[in-house]
């Protein structure tokens, strides 16, 4: 061998020419074309849109910067990272017509991640910094980014025709399976009011007052007889019994409404121990415990979930600020001859666990904003659960209605979630999981005022 130097090829270069070999691996895998570019003045290649229906091409391009380590970059760990661009390469990549991506990869690892430069860089402060932040759980640029860069260089869907994926999955609804009485009963009433009814109830005094009947037409609907209840003593006669069945294939409005009625006050009595009844919304919440200690109950994975949690001032940690209240509404559905209560999972806010907060509809509107779907399924198993559960010990716990469970559907189509609920630089924190209700509110309007500043 002659003397001299011997031909070398860096290992920033092998490293670089790794992480293009992953960003064309990955490309291949979500079914559209690599372009590499061999003269790279910013931008390593381009991506061309295939739609994996039909096969064509869509005439639509991504343009790819790929930047590849095998060792971490800034501030990575295994949930974040970011990276500094050059203000000459932000400004070159902002004056393209087509999607620019920022591809950062390990090629060792065979991981890499993904952002779109002109929408993170559109910021005013992302800018001015040249900083990109990743996150590792919603920024992963493999296979299942497809659709997410479909929609993000044909956003109209002009260029490609949107299809599910054929994969199995069980669809959960809030739907929960009921059963209920075969009979009713009628029975007649001189009393013009419910409140009357309620009156008598108290001044008998031989039981709990009971919230499951309904007056129409100077008759008393029960689903229990009225003369073993607290309301033999709002009755005046002998009762008649009632089929149900007739009244929901009944071609009368109004005997389909009234059978409707029964069930909402039948559900509101079946949860009566736990559970108080808030008139103006409608809706049963769990009540207060003695003392104002939080209460959970057992969810549908066995995990505890609170149900009513009381919020302190930071000021003063003794004073309650405001308490909040696991909440149900509900509407009965009848459907192919299967009663279906449809659950839907709310919140009360109150000052001292029984008054209602001043601030309850800000409270209630900042948790709405917040809550993802996986937080709202977690609260109606929770109440699917809690419900089932009245069916349990019988001649312990009186139930009216018997609650099944949630209704489910097999489908042989399914839908990516990740490519349309996750935004690149949006946190992972939202992915399903079992937890407890809020009570630390991000719009959190201030501590509740004084008796004496309320009118003032």
């Amino acid at each position: 061998m002659r003397g001299g130097s011997l031909k070398k090829i860096d290992a920033s270069a092998q490293i670089g020419d790794g992480g293009i070999a992953l960003i064309h691996q990955q490309v291949n895998k979500m079914g559209f074309v690599w372009h590499e570019r061999k003269t790279d003045a910013g931008i390593d290649g381009e991506i061309e849109l295939r739609n994996p229906v039909t096969g064509e091409v869509a005439n639509r391009f991504i343009l790819i910067q790929s930047k590849a380590r095998n060792r971490r970059f800034s501030g990575e760990n295994d949930r974040s990272f970011h990276f500094i661009c050059e203000p000459a390469d932000i400004a070159y990549w902002m004056g393209s017509d087509d999607p620019v991506l920022l591809v950062c990869s390990h090629p060792q690892t065979g991981e890499a991640w993904w952002m779109h430069v002109q929408g993170w860089f559109s910021d005013p402060a992302h800018r001015a910094s040249g900083r990109i932040d990743f996150d590792k759980g919603t920024q992963r640029f493999d296979a299942g980014a497809a659709q997410r860069l479909l929609n993000l260089a044909d956003p109209h869907g002009r260029a490609h025709v949107p299809a599910a994926e054929y994969r199995e999955e069980t669809l959960t609804s809030n739907l929960l399976t009921v059963t209920i009485p075969d009979l009713v009963y009628r029975t007649p009433t001189q009393l013009q009011d419910p409140r009357e009814i309620y009156e008598r109830q108290r001044e008998a005094g031989e039981g709990a007052v009971r919230h499951d009947f309904v007056r129409d037409g100077g008759q008393l609907y029960t689903w229990l007889l009225p003369q073993d209840t607290t309301l033999a003593s709002a009755v005046s006669g002998s009762p008649v019994k009632v089929s149900t069945a007739h009244l929901a294939a009944s071609s009368k409005p109004a005997e389909q409404r009234l059978l409707v009625q029964l069930l909402n006050v039948a559900l509101r009595q079946d949860v009566t121990a736990d559970c108080d009844w808030h008139n103006g919304r409608k809706f049963v919440y769990f009540r207060a415990t003695a003392g104002l200690t939080p209460r959970r109950i057992r969810s549908a994975s066995g995990r505890q979930r609170l149900v009513f949690n009381p919020k302190y001032k930071q000021n003063a940690p003794a004073d309650v600020k405001y308490c909040q209240h696991a909440a149900l509404e509900w509407q009965f559905l009848l459907a192919d001859g299967q009663w279906l209560c449809a659950l839907v999972p709310t919140y009360h806010y109150t000052r001292d666990g029984y008054r209602e907060s001043f601030y309850a509809p800000e409270l209630l509107s900042g948790i709405k904003r917040r809550e993802r779907n996986a937080a709202v399924y977690q609260q109606t198993r929770m109440w699917a659960t809690y419900l089932h559960s009245r069916n349990a010990e019988p001649g312990t716990r009186e139930a009216i209605l018997v609650y099944g469970t949630l209704a489910a559907y097999a489908a042989d189509r399914g839908i990516d979630d990740a490519a349309w609920l996750a935004k690149p630089g949006a946190s992972a924190d939202g992915q399903p999981g079992d937890e407890d209700i809020d009570h630390d509110q991000d719009d959190d309007p201030g501590d509740e005022p004084a008796l004496s500043e309320v009118g003032a």
